[in-house]
């Protein structure tokens, strides 16, 4: 289930589960995020398929410097610059369906074998995928009313987390993949108060 063709149609899935749920969505409906309208939310989920679509198009046989861990954990250095990006661009009009339909053939045609060189360094589009997953999942479950998640996307998205507290704790991965996967995303991501186990170490990210 988790090889790199998988995570690439199980996180088109998920961008298509989001672009259902907005025709009937209020953009102005406080979301799970603090300080972010489902508006905002949706204008971070927008930029997605397109920046993917981007890194792809300058796509390299070359060396990943960054591993899926490091991604992960390292979104929380950005998050001031996402916050100013997104209340920038929330009332441009966005159109997340647009925005997927014209990345979507360009995902579908990638070599999944191929480097990427994200906002953080140099990955490989396998691992960056698993991310874009964690991102879909999350923030499709921080709309209100929430997304169900593509039950792979979220598995991946789960597991993704997974690796980041096996890189910190790995003695703890065993209490974590007893949770169930929407459980332990929300405790990993602080939307959720974690277990006691936890208590000292997540969120992992927010």
């Amino acid at each position: 289930m988790d090889d790199a063709q998988a995570v690439r149609a199980a996180l088109l899935r998920q961008w298509q589960r989001i672009e259902a749920s907005l025709v009937d969505l209020d953009l102005e409906t406080p979301s799970r995020v603090a300080r972010w309208r489902n508006r905002e939310v949706v204008a971070h989920l927008a930029v997605q398929p397109s920046l993917l679509a981007r890194f792809l198009r300058s796509a390299s046989q070359g060396p990943a410097v960054l591993s899926l861990a490091a991604s992960l954990s390292g979104t929380g250095s950005l998050a001031e610059v996402i916050d100013a990006s997104v209340r920038a661009s929330r009332d441009e009009g966005l159109d997340f369906g647009a925005e997927l339909r014209r990345a979507a053939p360009l995902i579908e045609a990638a070599d999944l074998s191929v480097t990427v060189t994200s906002i953080q360094g140099p990955i490989a589009l396998e691992d960056y995928l698993r991310t874009r997953c964690v991102e879909a999942v999350v923030h499709g479950c921080d709309l209100v009313p929430a997304v169900v998640p593509d039950p792979e996307a979220l598995a991946i998205a789960a597991s993704a987390l997974t690796a980041v507290l096996a890189a910190r704790r790995a003695d703890l991965v065993p209490a974590a993949e007893a949770l169930a996967p929407l459980e332990w995303l929300d405790q990993a991501t602080g939307r959720a108060p974690p277990a006691e186990v936890f208590e000292d170490l997540l969120p992992l990210m927010t």
